[in-house]
């Protein structure tokens, strides 16, 4: 990050006077910022947008960001930075701050017959090791600017979601994702609109899951048993890096996909994440939640 973008990013989370929560490091407790309206989102779950009658694939829509929280249910600082997530969702909109808890690492666990709640993943600890992650709670924003503590977070978030920064995307995605009732077969259905120029670059599906009570270490280290987790990472649809995508302007662009979902999931509490990426940042991001299809 160039000092005049620094300059900028902590200009912006100044002005707005966003959450600052502490990451698992060695920085002592009196030199950390105060916590501010902080939100506890144990039980909330983004609202749904209202569906539209018709879809204009080619308006300027606003780009929205992508926090991937690198997390784990050993972290005890951990719940701190879900309840900053859920304070700038709250600010900025859930439809414009997309979460996805990725639950990697060595504070994260994975299901075994011993811990049959763990929700960490391998395809998390692939992402973990890529970004050379070394302590948690840390996050990648839009995959710029690299890995971040929490203290950052705030301005980050503000700074791209500014309209000096970001106008408008250059690229739309549109998702429909459903299942039958009786199938665990879910039909997702991604489509990209190019809106200013062409656009290359990787197209990633991911399956998230909300509302999902398992154990997990707090601040104050005690283990709380029925802790609420949401946006959890569950899978990538289309490999774990994504596919080559592209579209021009004026033009659109469909990726279809089957996804046999496991039993154990909770149909109704998943949602699909889809976003393109470069080499450079996220171009865009949204988040579609799974529709469940009545049986006739």
């Amino acid at each position: 990050m160039t000092i005049d973008k620094a300059t900028k990013v902590l200009c912006a989370g100044l002005v707005c006077c966003a959450a600052l929560l502490t990451s698992c490091s060695d920085i002592d407790e009196a030199d950390r910022l105060a916590v501010v309206n902080v939100v506890n989102v144990d039980t909330i779950v983004p609202p749904e947008p209202e569906p539209q009658d018709t879809i204009d694939y080619f308006a300027p829509y606003q780009r929205h960001v992508l926090v991937e929280d690198f997390t784990g249910q050993n972290c005890v600082n951990c719940p701190n930075a879900t309840d900053l997530i859920g304070t700038l969702q709250a600010m900025n909109g859930h439809d414009n701050v997309i979460a996805v808890g990725i639950h990697s690492g060595p504070l994260g666990v994975k299901k075994t017959d011993k811990t049959p709640e763990g929700l960490a993943t391998t395809l998390g600890d692939t992402y973990y090791n890529y970004w050379k992650i070394d302590m948690q709670p840390y996050g990648v924003i839009d995959r710029s600017d690299g890995i971040l503590p929490t203290d950052y977070w705030s301005a980050k978030v503000s700074y791209d979601l500014g309209a000096e920064q970001w106008p408008a995307t250059h690229v739309n995605i549109f998702v429909n994702t459903e299942k039958a009732a009786d199938s665990n077969d879910a039909d997702i259905s991604v489509t990209l609109a190019g809106v200013k120029g062409a656009t290359s670059g990787k197209l990633q599906v991911w399956i998230t899951e909300d509302a999902i009570t398992a154990f997990q270490k707090m601040p104050d280290g005690t283990t709380k048993n029925d802790y609420v987790h949401n946006h959890v990472l569950r899978d990538a649809v289309n490999g774990d890096w994504g596919q080559d995508c592209q579209v021009k302007e004026g033009q659109t662009a469909q990726y279809d996909y089957t996804y046999t979902l496991p039993a154990a999931w909770n149909a109704e509490q998943l949602a699909v994440v889809a976003f393109v990426y470069d080499d450079k940042q996220v171009l865009q991001v949204v988040r579609q939640k799974l529709k469940i299809r009545k049986t006739i």
